[in-house]
């Protein structure tokens, strides 16, 4: 079995603070702000969906130039709002420790997939104390659709989907998995949202026993 994380409110926290800077870099930049009904029917949640669909007026070539100054002024405005909240992007010992365990257990390989950029989830989870390089990853910056981002990730681990459980705390990511026919387990901080998406297993804290006993509903074949 293969376990793809989500990050941002899954294995981290503070996305306050990463959606404030995003936004921020965005208008920044482009001079841009982003309305309610943008975001109302915005249908892929990745940064860099987000960039281009804010673009959407301009070519391809100018809203590709344009995402690379927004990444790069967005990772600028994480570290300043690290060092103002040292706290933020913080990880727990509970997902630190689930990691190490999955990781040196042959009975189940992880990946990461995210929707934000490789530079800035890099960054944030350093902060918090987890290397990406450990750990066969996709993020925005290799798809901008997030149903890819995963299949990249399972690609890049040499899994078929059907091997693979994700595990988020976004409706855009039940959807994805909806997308690829695989299983969801949801987390985080919007968890009424997941269930009324549908969502069949929560795990409102990332932690090692639930976890596992939800994996092996799963692998036991209750999808």
């Amino acid at each position: 079995m293969l376990i793809i994380f989500d990050v941002d409110g899954t294995l981290i926290g503070g996305e306050e603070y990463d959606w404030k800077s995003f936004n921020a870099a965005f208008t920044d930049i482009t001079g841009k702000i982003f309305s309610v009904e943008f975001w109302k029917t915005l249908d892929e949640v990745t940064a860099s969906a987000i960039v281009h669909e804010g673009l959407s007026e301009l070519d391809i070539e100018e809203r590709t130039r344009l995402e690379e100054l927004v990444k790069n002024r967005c990772l600028e405005n994480l570290k300043v709002e690290r060092q103002r909240t040292p706290d933020e992007f913080f990880s727990t010992n509970e997902t630190r420790e689930l990691l190490e365990y999955l990781k040196d257990h042959h009975e189940y390989d992880i990946a990461i997939a995210t929707g934000d950029w490789y530079d800035t989830i890099r960054y944030k989870l350093e902060v918090a104390g987890i290397d990406l390089e450990r750990f066969i990853h996709a993020t925005s910056s290799d798809a901008p659709i997030r149903s890819e981002i995963i299949s990249i990730a399972a690609e890049r681990s040499d899994r078929p989907l059907e091997d693979v459980v994700y595990v988020g705390d976004g409706t855009w990511d039940i959807r994805a998995c909806r997308t690829l026919g695989i299983p969801f387990i949801g987390t985080g901080s919007r968890i009424e949202a997941l269930e009324s998406e549908g969502a069949t297993w929560i795990l409102p804290q990332i932690r090692k026993d639930p976890l596992l006993e939800i994996l092996s509903e799963i692998q036991n074949g209750a999808r």
